[in-house]
């Protein structure tokens, strides 16, 4: 826990981000539902919903790259693999755990867009976790938060303008990317063991 804790500590207000933005979207719909007709916030909600989730790629891509800890690691017996799944864990359990309660609120208020009830909430959280899968392979693969970053935006896209609009039903959209986004952050973790297999080395030398 002492080991989580001191990752929070890098990183809290990442973690506060998505309640943030929770709110701030079901303050915007509690709002516009009694101002707007649903013709008109519909396509409000269909923008301020893909907001969190672009937020969890480029939050997940800053924790994993560019801070000196994750480097100074590779050379403690604390390991890089330990630091990057750790934060990955923390920063996509906080966005999944928001998107979950975004989806409840908006659901509730009848604004959530494209809803086909309860199961319309592996849209948003299966999102978030393919993104942030994905980002942490190319994290790893690259150690660039520029490139880790655009990666995320591109993930974003694809799922928003190319897949999503031809595959509607919520379990068919999200079952073949979350497998693949699976076996992406299988591959990252077995490639964080070779790196430290690597420092381990390097130090018996």
């Amino acid at each position: 826990m002492a080991f989580v804790g001191i990752q929070l500590k890098r990183f809290y207000r990442l973690v506060l981000l998505p309640f943030i933005l929770t709110a701030g979207i079901l303050l915007a719909g509690f709002v516009l539902e009694g101002s707007w007709s649903p013709g008109r916030i519909r396509p409000v909600m269909i923008v301020l919903t893909q907001v969190p989730v672009i937020a969890a790629g480029l939050s997940t891509a800053f924790v994993l790259n560019g801070d000196p800890i994750v480097e100074l690691a590779e050379s403690t017996p604390t390991g890089w693999r330990k630091v990057q799944v750790t934060r990955l864990l923390i920063i996509t359990g906080a966005f999944l755990a928001a998107a979950g309660l975004l989806f409840i609120g908006l659901h509730m208020m009848r604004l959530w867009p494209r809803d086909m009830g309860w199961v319309s909430i592996i849209t948003p959280v299966g999102s978030i976790f393919i993104v942030n899968c994905l980002v942490f392979l190319i994290a790893v693969l690259t150690t660039s938060m520029p490139t880790s970053s655009l990666a995320s935006m591109a993930i974003w896209l694809f799922l928003c303008f190319i897949w999503d609009p031809y595959i509607t039903d919520p379990v068919r959209q999200r079952l073949i990317p979350l497998f693949i986004a699976t076996a992406g952050a299988i591959f990252g973790w077995k490639i964080c063991n070779d790196a430290e297999r690597n420092v381990i080395k390097m130090a018996a030398l």
